[in-house]
């Protein structure tokens, strides 16, 4: 066996037991190495393809499968995904290199990262992409290695896991992880979002980047431990209503247990305030006061305004209002007088002070109260006359 080629060890016979198990249709033998996974594999698959970024261990592995007389096996130089065929596996084994790296050794079969995680996270980020929906990963793992990283690569990813056996060597445990997708990225793969990975974390949701029909879209769950209730669905009434008149992101579809929107990209408004001009700053300003004043007239209260930070994105002028879980219906909304309580917050007149626009605020107090006793339109338009 060529001396760069990963020999087999006490991790692969661990990870061989598995395979055998494990294995039927469609194989990948991630990171293949001597080629044992695909090997002990072919015997039940109908097809594996044997994957390694090292050109040796690649010869290696057709050279074995030569020589074992089994024709099922397809070896590929591949950098993880990179020259994998863009197809569904059964199973996904993988034994990475899961050693923190040291100074001056350099060996892509055994380190990864400092940490020990590098190349793992980086497989598990693209992995259920090739999985089939009820397909099985099998990863070794070892307790050197950041356990916390693969926890949460796993939990981005939306997979599920469970150590189904581990051995103590020496001074490390190592052990096989059985993965599979959630119930929630099985859902999402049969409503055609694909590449769903978890993009944010929020008080009482948790936001999914994903692709649905060549458009960036954004699914919204109800995050774990939440005691809210009702969130979800409210969210989806309310951006339903909300999105004939031309507000927030546009949705796209909406269950009990989440809903789906055009992913809203562009600054958060405090990041606009650094970068947009004075002429950009004040357009936008009057477009997101039109907007809270149409969201006033029809009675509906979004409850964040007066600290909207996180709550709107702009991009090419045209602000976006997100997250609309909190929305309710009353008969005094506050939409547009919580905004101007922001808009003379010190952070926020810092902000535009800085861009020559300066608000008077005792003026636009004396303002946001007359708009209040009668949230009338030329009272509205008042408000807007101070943006200059």
């Amino acid at each position: 066996m060529e001396e760069t080629v990963y020999e087999p060890r006490e991790d692969s016979y661990l990870l061989q037991k598995y395979v055998e198990e494990y294995s039927k249709g469609s194989v990948l033998d991630m990171g293949t190495g001597s080629g044992i996974q695909a090997i002990a594999a072919a015997k039940n698959a109908r097809g594996v393809i044997a994957a390694d970024i090292n050109p040796e261990a690649v010869n290696q592995t057709r050279l074995t499968a030569e020589i074992e007389k089994l024709k099922n096996i397809k070896a590929v130089e591949s950098d993880l995904f990179e020259k994998v065929p863009k197809k569904k596996f059964d199973l996904i084994c993988f034994n990475p290199p899961y050693l923190p790296k040291e100074k001056n050794i350099d060996d892509i079969a055994l380190f990864s990262a400092r940490r020990g995680t590098g190349t793992t996270t980086k497989f598990l980020d693209s992995a259920a992409d090739y999985l089939k929906k009820d397909g099985i990963i099998l990863l070794v793992n070892s307790s050197i290695a950041d356990q916390n990283k693969i926890n949460k690569a796993l939990e981005e990813n939306l997979l599920d896991s469970v150590v189904v056996e581990k051995e103590h060597r020496f001074f490390e445990d190592i052990f096989v992880m059985r993965i599979t997708k959630s119930p929630l990225l099985k859902k999402l793969d049969e409503l055609g979002i694909r590449h769903a990975m978890v993009f944010a974390h929020g008080k009482r949701g948790v936001i999914i980047a994903g692709d649905y029909k060549k458009k960036k879209v954004a699914v919204k769950v109800k995050k774990t431990g939440s005691t809210a209730q009702g969130t979800i669905e409210n969210e989806a009434s309310f951006l339903k209503k909300l999105n004939r008149k031309g507000i927030g992101p546009k949705l796209i579809m909406a269950e009990k247990d989440f809903l789906v929107y055009e992913f809203a990209e562009g600054s958060f408004i405090e990041e606009f305030f650094e970068k947009g001009s004075k002429r950009d700053i004040i357009l936008v300003l009057k477009k997101l006061f039109e907007q809270l004043y149409t969201m006033d007239k029809m009675g509906i209260n979004k409850f964040e305004m007066h600290h909207p930070v996180k709550h709107i994105i702009i991009k090419n002028n045209s602000p976006v209002l997100i997250d609309f879980e909190r929305c309710r219906y009353t008969e005094e909304p506050k939409n547009v007088t919580q905004f101007c309580d922001f808009l003379i917050g010190d952070r926020v007149t810092g902000h535009l002070k800085k861009k020559n626009i300066n608000l008077d605020k005792t003026r636009i107090i004396e303002l946001a109260r007359q708009y209040k006793e009668n949230q009338t339109k030329a009272n509205f338009m008042k408000i807007l006359e101070e943006l200059k």
